[in-house]
């Protein structure tokens, strides 16, 4: 069933192809009608009359105009559809969010969106009207050649018309898996070739690229044997469209011509236009040849976006949802966080009595409560796997509570729209994806009216000015793909860039010293402290040098909250955090 996402099919793009393939037929019929008098004139001796040639002529040209405009407008159709269909497929990847993304391989989705929304374009807007509209060919054809010519044989040859539809579509059900296995081979394919592309650097590191590349023949070997089966039955079609109903018809015409001639009952010119006539009523069967390459793959390619078009995602707002009228602003770090007069909340972001589990999974956390106050500094800390990074897709709202509830700003993220959540958020993740174009096109994926000293601006606070203007082409230095003309530290100093640049009211740091060196830390750390200044912050780590200066810890282990409290009882008492500290300093003084 199709998806209501999907960009309703405009009914010009079907009835303008359509009633110019009923005007090319009907203006064919009309000339190979005109012809046989043109014969019968030229069989009696007599010069062909004026209207004769005059109706031969008009209907050829009516004919040749017909058909330049049917496929002149399909194809002027095709990018208006594409670009519709396109747009819809992002906006629905948008809504489906972070968690879409991790089940699903890229190169899937990219093959969706590019070869297959050019295929649904081309079949949409070049093939529905004019199949359509061929299906009922043969009767104005028909109709034409009875009032003109004669009915008996008119009502003979109509007999076969039924058997047309009937014909296309046996050969649609048959061949529907065919097409179907050939779309799902090339979308694997796309993905695995991403995949290699993406991880060529890791594959030569292995000694392995020339596995991969052995592996990425194999699959392009499978896509091509699906074309191929493609190919063959199309094929096989033809063939017995051509030797059995396209031959057995116009045998068929040729014969009842013979016989009414005979009988005394048409001339030797309509015997003629008989023969050419019932070459029009083959006018579904010659679309057969584009209904594999158009008219499959296309039906395809489109149940392919249907598919993704119907997923629903994981989170969506609530209906009839405003954005609370006050956001989060941090005071001064002080030991007093109490709500202000004018309504502030208390807390910026909080989970009460939380549980969630991914689809599948164990439970991921059971009862978790935490709070997160305004204008604090705040660590959460745990082992890998105990939930940390749960907690922010929680709080930014890419994932949702099997109950519970999760609040920014004290208002619950469920009764809240998903864009005024996020905008009280800046995140500094694990690892920064920049995409590619320059460095000043990445900043201003935060602030997009920034101006150049407002960029230089978040550099400087983000310790990468200087860096930057060492640069020969200083902002508009292109990154490269995934910021690969970047190290890391580089790249985790732009996304702290980013970040004052969106100048949210909390700074959430998830890790973001993880894949940096130390000499990199150092300036991270110190660009990480500098961003913090002003707002509420919550430190995501299980490297406790990015925690110092904290005004209170979570201690997060196996999906529950163990310990909350300032850093100093904590680490005076017999707690994780005591004994994490414990570990670090030991690790630091062994190096």
């Amino acid at each position: 069933m199709a998806s209501p996402l999907t960009p309703a099919l405009p009914r010009r793009v079907v009835l303008i192809p359509a009633a110019l393939t009923w005007a090319t037929a009907a203006s064919t019929t009309v000339a190979f009608v005109g012809i046989g008098a043109v014969l019968d004139a030229a069989h009696s001796g007599a010069r062909p009359g004026a209207g004769a040639m005059a109706t031969v002529i008009t209907g050829l040209l009516a004919a040749a105009v017909s058909a330049y405009l049917g496929s002149h407008l399909s194809l002027v159709g095709v990018g208006a559809r594409e670009g519709e269909r396109r747009d819809v497929l992002l906006r629905q990847l948008f809504r489906l969010g972070v968690t879409f993304r991790t089940q699903q391989r890229s190169g899937r989705f990219v093959s969706t969106a590019t070869d297959g929304v050019e295929r649904a374009a081309f079949y949409e807007s070049t093939f529905i009207g004019p199949m359509i509209a061929s299906l009922t060919v043969p009767l104005i054809a028909l109709v034409v050649l009875g009032a003109t010519v004669d009915w008996v044989v008119a009502g003979w040859l109509a007999l076969a018309v039924p058997a047309i539809p009937v014909l296309v579509g046996g050969f649609q059900r048959v061949f529907r898996k065919v097409s179907d296995e050939y779309r799902a081979t090339g979308r694997r394919f796309a993905a695995q070739f991403l995949d290699g592309l993406q991880g060529l650097p890791t594959s030569t590191a292995f000694h392995r690229a020339e596995a991969k590349g052995a592996e990425l023949a194999h699959a392009a070997e499978q896509l091509r044997l699906q074309v191929m089966r493609l190919l063959a039955g199309n094929q096989l079609v033809l063939l017995i469209v051509d030797s059995a109903f396209s031959l057995g018809m116009v045998t068929a015409a040729a014969g009842l011509a013979m016989a009414r001639l005979r009988d005394g009952a048409i001339t030797p010119g309509q015997a003629v236009a008989v023969v050419l006539v019932s070459t029009v009523l083959l006018e579904p069967l010659d679309r057969i040849g584009q209904f594999f390459y158009v008219g499959m793959g296309g039906r395809a390619a489109v149940r392919e976006i249907e598919g993704v078009l119907s997923t629903v995602p994981d989170v969506v707002d609530a209906e009839g949802v405003e954005a609370p009228a006050v956001s989060l602003r941090a005071p001064a770090r002080t030991a007093e966080r109490a709500a202000s007069d004018d309504g502030a909340a208390t807390s910026a972001l909080a989970l009460e009595h939380v549980r969630f589990a991914y689809p599948g999974g164990n439970p991921v956390f059971d009862d978790v409560s935490l709070t997160v106050p305004v204008g604090g500094r705040t660590a959460l800390i745990g082992p890998s796997g105990s939930g940390k990074t749960t907690v922010t897709a929680l709080l930014q709202g890419h994932l949702r509570p099997t109950s519970g509830t999760v609040r920014v700003a004290g208002h619950d993220l469920a009764g809240t729209p998903l864009d005024w959540a996020r905008a009280q958020l800046s995140v500094v993740a694990q690892s920064t994806y920049l995409f590619t174009g320059s460095l000043a096109d990445n900043l201003r994926l935060a602030a997009p009216d920034a101006d150049d000293d407002r960029l230089w601006h978040a550099l400087a606070e983000a310790n990468l000015a200087d860096h930057v203007r060492g640069l020969p082409d200083g902002l508009a230095t292109r990154v490269g793909e995934r910021g690969v003309s970047l190290s890391g530290g580089q790249a985790q100093r732009v996304a702290v860039a980013r970040a004052l640049l969106k100048d949210a009211p909390v700074l959430v740091l998830d890790e973001p010293t993880s894949q940096v060196d130390a000499a990199s830390e150092a300036a991270l750390v110190e660009a990480l402290e500098r961003a913090g200044q002003g707002r509420t912050v919550l430190v995501v780590a299980h490297r406790l040098t990015t925690v110092q200066d904290v005004d209170e810890v979570i201690v997060l282990v196996g999906g529950r909250v163990v310990e909350q409290g300032p850093p100093e009882r904590l680490r005076a008492a017999d707690s994780y955090y005591a004994r994490a500290v414990d570990l670090t300093s030991n690790a630091g003084a062994t190096r």
